[in-house]
């Protein structure tokens, strides 16, 4: 007859069974954890070691990943998690260059690899667009358009689509009210300066009877173009579109003043601050400024914040004479950035800057400085997510990477006679003689075409198409370069 269980033997092997199961969980969960924070077994030396995710992607996407000389098993976009330290990573994919680069992963991090731009063996290349001339050119910021003005004596706008098979030109007269006309005898010229952020104004400078003044163009309709120094009753040097509201520019006057307008009610403010010598406008239109030498050579970097009518000083130098003097600010993932350039030195300092005509202390933490052979001649951040400051100096440019926290030093095929230009946040493009593009680091330099001439490209919004200018005879052409390939 078969023993009978007693309670109390039932409840310790429920009990037994019930730890064992509890036991099991934690160590899962554990084990998961430790795999979710880069953890490995390394059965070579028998530790467990903490390595780091990375994350891949390339234009176009499908493309393979080696790392290491080991073949990921899923095409881009993918991902994986490496040892931590210094790793050899390709992508390549059948009939396009392939992408290469040398990196740190670090412990517990994220090492996003995810801008490899891919240039097909074979480019097919088209012409978009003819001219007679080119005078100045300027790509939208969304990267749908090209405007072009061809004569610099004529107040003519030709638009050009990008973002399609089959482009499309319009052109755009700006009506005569809406600048001054020459005296008997004087020349004039025009130029195009800025676009809006929402890609709709375009800003183009008049120069007549020996003064400049500003128009805005509305590219929907030239009908409405305003002239907005004559508006204002302003003369300015520089002007500049508010980055929140186009509504607003903001200006540096003949008297070295820093001034704010509303095109809408053509209203001036007062001096906002005066002996600047250049400003810059970020995203959130924090606009900062940097000032002459007085008469005991000091200068200052300061900055307006939107609204305000008081500015505020961040930091004053003396004694650097005819060194240079730069400053910019920017946010990258919710962190806000001042950086400074004065003579070699670059500072990079974080925090919130408070209104500037507020009683607010100021709280900037030191985050890097690095020195820049040269100083330089244009200080700023890398597009659409403002992740890279960049600083110019002839046929050289510096980049700081507010991620990595590394810099880099790219020697371009021929000097600058203007800013580089970004092609999106990780590429920079350098259009004189023979195009090339590069990332950030100089990595990857890409030559794209042959003979091309000094003015804008553009990466359109789907990275189909590379856009350059270049010559054919008596023409100007606005050629491009398909990124893609037939399958």
């Amino acid at each position: 007859m078969p023993k009978k269980i007693t309670k109390r033997r039932l409840r310790l092997q429920l009990t037994f069974v019930y730890g064992i199961m509890i036991l099991a969980v934690v160590a899962i969960v554990a084990v998961l954890v430790l795999v979710i924070q880069g953890y490995r077994f390394n059965r070579y030396d028998g530790k467990l070691e903490q390595g780091g995710l990375v994350q891949f992607d390339s234009q176009p996407s499908g493309a393979t990943v080696t790392a290491d000389n080991s073949e990921l098993a899923n095409k881009t976009a993918s991902k994986i998690v490496l040892s931590a330290g210094n790793h050899n990573i390709t992508i390549g994919k059948n009939g396009y260059s392939t992408w290469k680069k040398d990196v740190i992963v670090k412990p517990g991090t994220v090492l996003w690899l995810n801008y490899a731009l891919l240039f097909p063996t074979n480019p097919k290349v088209s012409t978009a667009a003819k001219y007679t001339a080119v005078a100045s050119a300027l790509p939208s910021p969304n990267e749908h358009t090209m405007a072009v003005m061809a004569d610099a004596a004529t107040p003519e706008i030709t638009l050009t689509s990008l973002n399609t098979d089959s482009p499309a030109t319009t052109k755009l007269a700006i009506p005569t009210s809406a600048y001054t006309q020459p005296t008997d005898g004087a020349s004039q010229g025009f130029s195009l300066v800025e676009c809006d952020k929402d890609s709709h104004l375009l800003l183009v400078k008049h120069t007549v009877n020996g003064t400049q003044e500003y128009i805005s163009v509305d590219t929907r309709d030239a009908l409405h173009a305003v002239n907005v120094s004559g508006g204002l009753g302003v003369s300015a040097t520089t002007m500049h579109y508010a980055l929140n509201d186009s509504n607003v520019v903001y200006m540096l006057t003949a008297a070295h003043e820093l001034r704010r307008g509303n095109v809408s009610s053509m209203t001036l403010s007062g001096p906002l601050a005066s002996e600047v010598s250049s400003f810059s406008v970020s995203e959130s239109d924090v606009i900062v400024y940097e000032t002459l030498p007085d008469a005991n050579d000091q200068r200052i970097v300061g900055y307006i914040s939107t609204d305000s009518s008081k500015a505020k000083v961040l930091s004053s130098y003396s004694g650097l004479g005819d060194a240079t003097l730069l400053a910019s600010s920017g946010s990258y993932y919710g962190d806000h950035y001042v950086v400074i350039l004065h003579g070699t030195t670059l500072d990079i300092l974080q925090g919130d800057l408070p209104a500037s005509d507020s009683n607010a202390v100021l709280s900037l933490a030191h985050y890097a400085s690095l020195t820049v052979a040269g100083g330089g001649n244009h200080l700023d951040f890398s597009p659409d997510n403002n992740r890279m400051v960049y600083i110019t100096n002839g046929s050289h440019v510096t980049t700081y990477d507010l991620e990595l926290k590394n810099a880099a030093t790219t020697a371009l095929q021929a000097p600058l006679t203007r800013d580089i230009q970004w092609l999106d946040g990780y590429h920079m493009i350098s259009a004189n003689k023979d195009g090339y593009y590069y990332d950030y680091d100089g990595a990857n330099g890409q030559k794209f075409a042959s003979n091309v001439l000094d003015l804008p490209a553009a990466l359109e919004s789907g990275n189909k198409y590379l856009y350059y200018f270049t010559k054919s005879g008596t023409e100007t052409l606005l050629n491009r370069v398909r990124m893609t390939v037939d399958s």
